[in-house]
């Protein structure tokens, strides 16, 4: 039997085009910013603790506590990613597949060893990090967020791979907004949000810099 030739053969149809200078040099720029970015998240402690709180890695154990937080309209209708209904299928999936994504960096917030919420990470290639919370209804009003935020932006900081982070918050949620303020977030803008079961809402944004003496 004669082997195909010509664009018969699979070999050849298979083979890739090659890429020009200005395609090599931004794919190499696209892979120089992802390796960045996993190099930010790979910096950052596995436990944080602070006069009240200990933030760590989310784990199993903390799915019961974790729906029954997050199963909170209340809290759902303040966030652009949690879901509502709020599910045990929803918290599984957050221990064992969101928190080990190489572009997130969630933190289980803890106090007297109880889950209380959340704070972390996202990470977008060529992109600041991206800081995002939220914490159960009855601890509320009692600085747990602020002190959380804190110690994170100060471990963040301290690694020397973070300029830059970003924030943002629904224009409406006074509460989140403040706790931005409080840890040095500068307002950047008023937009809307883009994704979420928040899409089109007014969103405001915050930027905060690395201290020049961290």
């Amino acid at each position: 039997m004669m082997k195909p030739t010509g664009t018969d053969d699979p070999a050849i149809r298979r083979r890739p085009r090659p890429k020009g200078p200005a395609e090599q040099a931004r794919a190499l720029q696209e892979a120089t910013a992802r390796l960045g970015a996993r190099r930010q998240r790979d910096a950052l402690p596995l436990r944080l603790e602070t006069p009240r709180l200990v933030l760590r890695a989310p784990i199993r154990g903390d799915v019961p506590e974790l729906v029954r937080l997050a199963d909170n309209r209340t809290i759902a209708e303040r966030l652009a990613r949690l879901p509502h209904p709020y599910t045990r299928a929803d918290g599984i999936a957050f221990v064992e597949m969101f928190s080990q994504r190489d572009d997130e960096r969630p933190y289980a917030i803890t106090l007297e060893d109880r889950f209380a919420g959340v704070v972390g990470f996202s990470f977008a290639a060529g992109e600041p990090p991206e800081l995002g919370y939220w914490l159960g209804e009855p601890y509320w009003g009692r600085g747990i967020m602020s002190e959380a935020v804190k110690a994170l932006l100060e471990a963040a900081f301290a690694t020397g791979l973070f300029p830059v982070i970003k924030a943002r918050a629904l224009k409406t949620n006074l509460a989140s907004r403040h706790v931005l303020e409080k840890a040095g977030f500068v307002f950047l803008r008023e937009d809307l949000e883009a994704i979420g079961n928040r899409a089109g809402e007014a969103t405001v944004c915050y930027r905060l810099e690395m201290p020049k003496w961290s």
